[in-house]
């Protein structure tokens, strides 16, 4: 009955984050079919049995099938009484495993109340340790980038592990070449869209690579990161480029993995959760580093056992840009 990291983190992204098969396709740069391979596998293990072996369980209990599929599924386990109890155990065992969870109510079943859950009014969330000043600049952010920032460095520490868990960087992998990323964005610009910030990344150590990060918020007001880099040298086998918000020159938290196509192009947008500690008003750097998937891994188990969000980052950087201060030209 127990799950793979990897296989957890799938399933989280899934029914708690809200992402598709395709989100998490070109996140990682395999087809569609590998991450539902993985849900597949997934829920076989928590249910001990393949819960496609008749009809498509998997998409339907994971909010990914179409009005057909759908409709296919229900009619299906409205004659099948197996295939019901199984669809039912599964419900419960995702259930426990992921209590926010928004699963599909089954033929037959009762309607569930739905439960309002209360964001965190600011006295509830404990502060984070004071910026440090930079030349009598404060901060050195603006309201509307302090807004957008708190938010982002606020991330849960455990988003950051799922989706590096993803990458391969919990089970050993990073040793397979995964170089053909997506160079589409996941998030379509929209005109709600609101841009805080653009910063330019340039190399550290000299090379061709160029990039921008543009932080801001889509409708609804959630945050993201949209990344755009050329020129960026295939990472050697066993290595893994990451995203970093950099709080010093070494300490800072990952954003995403990522993967440049083999062109060295790479454009992705990275939505942002909600905030658990406002600590990233002291964010100074955005970086592209460059570290084996081993020491990745190594580095994110330590700060998950030590409940840190902020971390030493491993490997060398590769690009960097700097956060404007407020009123800067």
């Amino acid at each position: 009955m127990a799950i793979t990291p990897d296989q957890q983190a799938t399933l989280q992204l899934l029914l708690v984050r809200g992402q598709s098969y395709a989100d998490l396709a070109k996140l990682l740069a395999v087809d569609e079919s590998a991450i539902r391979a993985r849900a597949r596998a997934a829920l076989t293990e928590l249910g001990g049995i393949d819960p496609d072996r008749h009809v498509g369980l998997t998409d339907y209990l994971l909010g990914q099938a179409d009005p057909i599929g759908r409709a296919d599924a229900s009619r299906h386990l409205r004659e099948h009484a197996a295939d019901h109890a199984l669809a039912t155990t599964l419900g419960e065992r995702l259930r426990e495993l992921f209590p926010g969870a928004e699963l599909p109510r089954l033929p037959g079943e009762p309607r569930r109340g739905r439960r309002l859950r209360r964001a965190p009014a600011a006295r509830d969330v404990a502060p984070g340790p004071a910026a440090p000043s930079r030349g009598g600049r404060g901060s050195g952010l603006s309201s509307s980038q302090t807004r957008l920032l708190v938010v982002l460095g606020s991330a849960a520490l455990l988003l950051i592990a799922v989706v590096l868990a993803l990458t391969g960087a919990f089970n050993g992998g990073g040793d397979d070449d995964s170089s053909a990323a997506s160079g589409e964005p996941t998030t379509t610009a929209s005109a709600d869209d609101e841009e805080i910030e653009r910063v330019a990344l340039r190399p550290t150590e000299g090379g061709d690579a160029r990039g921008e990060a543009l932080f801001g918020l889509a409708s609804g007001d959630q945050p993201f990161v949209e990344l755009s880099i050329d020129g960026l040298d295939p990472a050697p086998g066993g290595q893994q480029y990451v995203v970093w918000l950099m709080l010093t020159q070494r300490q800072g938290y990952p954003l995403s993995p990522i993967a440049a196509s083999q062109q060295g192009s790479f454009s992705n947008r990275f939505p942002i959760p909600s905030a658990v500690l406002p600590v990233v008003a002291r964010v100074r750097f955005v970086e592209v580093a460059i570290a084996p998937a081993k020491e990745i891994r190594r580095v994110v188990e330590r700060a998950l056992e030590e409940t840190s969000l902020v971390v030493d980052r491993p490997g060398r950087s590769v690009l960097r840009g700097e956060i404007p201060p407020a009123g800067g030209p």
